[in-house]
This record gives C-alpha cells, structure tokens and sequence, in this order.
C-alpha cells in the first residue's frame, strides 16, 4: 500500500521567543515492511538542519532558531510503501509464557520489561492483567486478550489526558486517547514478564475519503504497543482499534514509552503567557500518479 501522509505543527506565541530549540521525530522508519520513498521536513523561520539515530534508530532532527519569531512551522511530507506485518492466516499462536524466560536477559528486549517514565508495573495492575490472562498459557493468546479489554472496557475520549497522563491514571480511569491506551497496555504486558513497546506513527483510515471513518485515532499522530513473541519477533498491536497492525500503519518512532519518541521536543525562552499549538495530519492512499518532487 502507498500513502501519502502531511503532518504540520504550527506554534504560535503572544511574545517574541527565542532560543528556539528542538528536536522532531516525524519522519517514518525504513524498514523490512515499509519503504521510505520521500520524505521532506520544512520549518519556518528557515535554519539550518541536523540529523542523528537515537538509542532506539529513530532518525531524530535537531535545530535550533536564536533570533525573535512570532510563530514556528514545522511541516513533514511522505511517500510511504507498507507491506503486511502479519499474516492473519497464521497469527502467532502457540508459544508458551514459559518461553520467556530467556527475555529478561536479551538486551534487545530488557528495556521494554521494566518501568519507565509513563508506565509503571503496580501490584493494582499486575492483578487486572493476570485476571484478563486468566488460564492463558499463550503469549499471543494473552495480548489478543490485553488489547481487547482496553477496546472493550476503555472508553476514547480526547481531551481529558495529556501528554504527562501515565498508565496508573489510564488503569483508574479508563480513558483518554491511543497514547493512553498504550501506555495502559505496555504496563499490562510488562507486569506479565512480555517484552512491549511504544510505537508512534499513523493509520491509513480506508473509510476517510468517504466521510465514514472507521478507525479511530485516524487523520492525527497515533501510537500502538508492539509485543515480542519469541520466534516471531515484534508483533504490533493496537488496542485504540483492537487491531493487529497490517499494512495501514506507518512507523514513525519506537521507544520505551512516549517520552521517547515526542514528535516535537524542545525549549524556548520568550513568547509570553498566550501560547498555542496546532497539529494537522492528513493520511491518504496514494495513487500511481503521486509525484514525489
């Protein structure tokens, strides 16, 4: 599948600022299941940018704009190929919780075990995910399991969270949005000994052109977990949709949880007490004709 994907973020600041500096996570992974065809960041005031891989090879952009604006641009185009995941005839079913056992000391899995600054392993939610688990001895078994009760028990709600809300305010609430849902079930998976990540990125809604979405969390940054099964790998998972991810998702970013892989973060000094920010995204299949220039 090829999408064509904008992402704007347009500050704006009552004052002056200045020292603006900051880092940006938007630009899409090249990886075994999506190509990277094009790709252009654009801010405004113009400067000059840098780039690296962070601990996690993320492509991060880094800049910085010293003198006086009233408003900062920061715009991304793509032209993304996707290819399935996950083959939905063969869902990896059968490996047993005891197989991961050796995660705990695999580096590559380790990280994505233990707390982090928005997920925590409390012993409130250790009970819930081995209630939701129940008799499972699958791994897949159990996430397909984890997922669908923050789908079915959790209602989406913008603009009660924000970008601080961690997986113990989500566990009592049993709200928010897919970043909170996220968060909910990396501390489910982790405080059950699987190995999940954070995955931040877009969903292709196929019902948008016709004015009858159907996925939620489409048309905006989404974010998903990711759980290691051994002998299979990372298998992404989203409970905002109660999807296996396929082919209509593009990865951005993967970290521990959000605080790694923000889309823009940065500091400023300046630009007084009216500030706003906003954010459009526009995720579109795209046709043979796209041109990449």
């Amino acid at each position: 599948m090829k999408l064509s994907i904008l992402h704007r973020t347009t500050f704006l600041y009552g004052e002056p600022a200045r020292d603006n500096v900051n880092e940006v996570r938007i630009c899409p992974l090249h990886t075994f299941s999506q190509n990277r065809e094009f790709f252009v960041l654009k801010v405004i005031p113009a400067t000059r940018l840098r780039t690296y891989y962070d601990l996690f090879s993320n492509l991060v952009y880094q800049f910085g704009i010293s003198h006086a604006h009233s408003r900062l641009v920061i715009e991304a185009r793509s032209l993304i190929t996707t290819e399935s995941r996950v083959d939905y005839e063969a869902l990896p079913y059968g490996v047993s919780h005891a197989a991961l056992a050796a995660c705990d000391s695999d580096e590559g899995c380790h990280q994505f075990l233990v707390d982090s600054k928005f997920v925590q392993r409390t012993p409130e939610i250790w009970r819930e995910a081995m209630d939701i688990r129940g008799d499972s001895t699958d791994v897949f078994q159990t996430c397909y399991a984890l997922m669908a009760f923050i789908f079915e028990r959790c209602v989406y709600q913008a603009g009660i969270t924000d970008s601080e809300t961690d997986a113990q305010h989500v566990f009592i609430y049993k709200s928010g949005v897919c970043q909170d849902f996220t968060h909910l079930m990396l501390a489910y998976c982790r405080a059950l000994g699987i190995p999940a990540r954070y995955v931040s990125g877009y969903v292709w809604d196929p019902g948008h052109d016709r004015g009858s979405e159907v996925m939620r969390g489409s048309q905006a940054s989404h974010a998903w977990a990711e759980v290691f099964i051994p002998d299979h790998g990372w298998i992404g998972m989203d409970p905002t949709n109660n999807k296996v991810v396929n082919d209509q998702y593009v990865v951005i970013s993967i970290g521990r949880d959000y605080e790694d892989v923000a889309p823009v973060h940065g500091s400023f000094y300046g630009g007084g007490q009216h500030r706003s920010m906003s954010v459009q995204v526009d995720v579109r299949k795209a046709g043979r004709d796209v041109m990449t220039a």
